[in-house]
């Protein structure tokens, strides 16, 4: 699931929003981002118990579990607990929906998790409503990457372009550019805009669909292992997958043969 490998930048409107929430839900989201999480998630799960109506704690609580879901899938490789938090994170913001529908943070989240969950038509169907109800540029380029993933390349550059005339981040942008070249199989200007986002908003490739790798990608093909190795992106590039395994293989080759001559 620029994410993103959807953009890394909703989350500066969902700590904007923590702002004015609870200060326990403050506190838990300090402890997170000083890589605290199992903190985070007890004192929010102490707040649920005080405050099951607040929307505000069951966002938070639904990110602090998709973030440790994301931990046990990248860091730990343990499967059952990715899926395990992955779910919970689902039902704090199905809940937090049924608190305020009109709330933009928890349509965000929950199609992030479609992607990861396979289902591209419902993220689709998420990212619109969370533009709809937030239309910032991001919202757009989040909707570009759904249609990169379902081959709509046409409608995907229609809606990278829109979101950055609306203000999205150049490097968001860019990154969708790098998923279209590669998508359609153009490696060498998919690696012209990693080498382009190295440089001017490395961030982005560190920051995957709101939470960090282990390790930052240092080449075009370090990001792509990651994505073709990812349920949020792996699934949705299969032939671009194999094709730069082949690519992969036949350097690997011509390197071999040139050592033996």
């Amino acid at each position: 699931m620029r994410r993103r490998l959807i953009s890394a930048l909703p989350l500066l409107v969902l700590l904007a929003a923590a702002a004015c929430a609870p200060a326990a839900v403050r506190d838990a989201q300090s402890r997170a981002e000083a890589g605290d999480l199992e903190g985070a998630r007890a004192e929010l799960e102490r707040e649920r118990g005080a405050r099951p109506g607040s929307a505000d704690v069951r966002v938070a609580l639904g990110e602090t579990y998709y973030r440790i879901a994301r931990d046990a899938l990248d860091r730990e490789h343990d499967e059952t607990r990715y899926l395990t938090f992955l779910e919970q994170s689902v039902s704090e913001f199905v809940t937090a929906l049924e608190i305020d529908p009109r709330d933009e943070r928890p349509h965000f989240y929950l199609a992030v998790m479609d992607t990861y969950r396979g289902d591209l038509r419902q993220a689709l169907r998420g990212f619109a409503n969370a533009r709809r109800l937030e239309p910032s540029g991001t919202a757009y380029t989040n909707i570009a990457e759904i249609y990169v993933y379902q081959g709509q390349l046409n409608k995907a550059r229609t809606w990278n372009d829109l979101g950055l005339k609306k203000g999205a981040p150049y490097g968001v942008g860019v990154f969708n550019d790098m998923l279209i070249a590669w998508k359609q199989g153009d490696l060498a200007e998919a690696r012209r805009c990693f080498s382009d986002l190295q440089a001017s908003d490395p961030e982005t490739l560190r920051t995957i669909n709101v939470a960090r790798l282990p390790v930052a990608p240092r080449r075009f093909e370090d990001f792509a292992g990651y994505c073709c190795a990812s349920p949020a992106c792996g699934p949705y590039m299969k032939d671009a997958c194999v094709a730069r395994a082949r690519a992969a293989s036949t350097c690997a080759s011509a390197s071999s043969r040139r050592r033996r001559s």
